[in-house]
């Protein structure tokens, strides 16, 4: 237990729900809470829905007794560490590792675990920061681990008188109806919150919530879904696309990367000087993986030779498949309102702070900045719709930015895009030259 001395103190219950695209109830896994500010990191494991915690402000003096975590030694590490377990009772300890984003890399569970002080071997093969959590009786207890090394496997072992041949995996459930967390947390600590649910017999990751915390609340995670019917589209060219629902609008999940119209007309080939707004031309920059990144268009290529719409929807199905379309300014920025109207998709209590929900956890560098697409891209893509850095052709800037032709266009020689960089947090519009060269979604008619 920890004994404090202050008299008196904040209580904040957080109350965890998962839903799907169409705001449905899913059944939550498990959830992991991290404190972004104080390093600590708290994993909620079925059926418990509930972490309280207590705001330690004024709090000094703190002395550990009890079911603890000693801070494993060296830390950092070169792929192996080691920790000292505080038991007070005899029960059944459940020891997790999960990376910075929640996810599980080791699990362990021993039962029962006799009164004492147990040494715990940790290797881990890759380096970053993990926790480790162990749970008895509805105690719990974490640390942090920074590891630098390969330490071979990922894996948890006993070296005292436990013996590892007692282990089993680790149950994907508990009895504890709730959970309270002895780790630290002041008022308006910077948290996050990522739910995981079961979907067919595979364990799928929602979505990330990153705010500051002040009271109690209930965090509703979103899990992102296919579109209903359609969670696959494929082009001319056989290229198949994944589909994610969001809000009343469906999407592509990746880059277009067709070569051909969808009635099977080619789309010219051009390189990245050219500089020709009215001659179509698709890009491909053979340094990139192409299928995360997709090609790149110019204005010309991607409308087919269409004037420009301001409808909603554009009506212009350009370089996509049958039955999709290309986005208007309006349809753009209805994906941008309905996104800023979710909580969850938010970061800093700004709603229009959702950068970080529309772009990949991969390829990005990284930038530090509070909410900004660089600050720990692991936990972007809150909304599934996965916008990966590709840059743009003429000038490259792959891993940093990320830009999108849409229908509208300003004036004969110009159009408007959507642009994400790894140094905003909000998602703008602009208007640019059309002999850009640019990525292209598209959404179903």
């Amino acid at each position: 237990m920890l004994l404090f001395a202050a008299v008196s103190a904040q209580t904040v219950t957080l109350t965890f729900t998962g839903r799907d695209a169409s705001n449905q109830y899913i059944p939550l896994n498990r959830v992991v809470v991290s404190n972004l500010t104080r390093g600590w990191q708290e994993t909620l494991f079925w059926p418990d829905t509930v972490l309280v915690m207590t705001d330690g402000t004024g709090i000094d003096d703190f002395v550990t007794d009890g079911f603890h975590l000693s801070q494993n030694n060296p830390n950092p590490f070169d792929g192996t560490t080691y920790v000292n377990l505080n038991v007070t009772e005899p029960g059944e300890v459940s020891l997790v590792m999960t990376d910075i984003s929640g996810r599980i890399v080791g699990a362990n569970h021993y039962s029962p675990l006799q009164p004492g002080i147990h040494e715990i071997r940790i290797t881990l093969s890759s380096a970053g920061i993990y926790f480790l959590t162990a749970r008895q009786n509805g105690q719990t207890a974490s640390v942090k681990m920074v590891n630098s090394g390969n330490g071979n496997d990922n894996a948890i072992t006993f070296t005292d008188n436990v013996g590892a041949n007692n282990y089993s995996p680790l149950p994907q459930s508990k009895t504890e109806p709730k959970a309270n967390t002895d780790n630290l947390f002041v008022a308006d600590d910077q948290m996050q919150y990522v739910g995981f649910t079961n979907i067919n017999g595979a364990e799928e990751e929602g979505g990330h919530v990153i705010q500051t915390q002040d009271s109690t609340q209930t965090i509703v995670l979103s899990f992102p879904q296919p579109c209903l019917n359609t969670p696959i589209v494929m082009d001319y060219d056989s290229n198949v696309y994944n589909t994610v629902q969001i809000g009343n609008q469906c999407w592509m999940k990746e880059n277009l990367r067709a070569t051909h119209y969808a009635d099977g007309t080619a789309i010219p080939y051009g390189n990245s000087g050219l500089w020709d707004d009215t001659v179509p031309y698709y890009y491909v920059n053979p340094s990139v993986d192409t299928i995360l990144y997709g090609y790149y268009y110019n204005w010309a290529a991607f409308m087919r030779g269409a004037g420009g719409s301001e409808s909603n929807p554009s009506g212009i199905q350009g370089a996509c498949p049958t039955g999709w379309h290309v986005p208007s300014n309006a349809e753009w920025i209805q994906l941008i309102d309905y996104v800023s109207s979710r909580s969850e998709y938010t970061c800093g209590g700004q709603s229009n702070y959702i950068a970080k929900a529309l772009a990949s956890t991969e390829g990005w560098n990284t930038y530090d900045g509070e909410c900004v697409v660089g600050n720990n891209p692991s936990t972007n893509n809150a909304t599934g719709f996965g916008i990966a850095p590709a840059g743009f052709a003429a000038f490259s800037a792959v891993n940093d930015c990320a830009y999108f032709w849409s229908a509208s266009e300003r004036g004969e020689y110009a159009a408007s895009f959507l642009g994400l960089s790894l140094d905003l947090a909000r998602v703008p519009m602009y208007d640019i030259n059309k002999f850009h060269q640019f990525s292209v979604r598209c959404l179903r008619d």
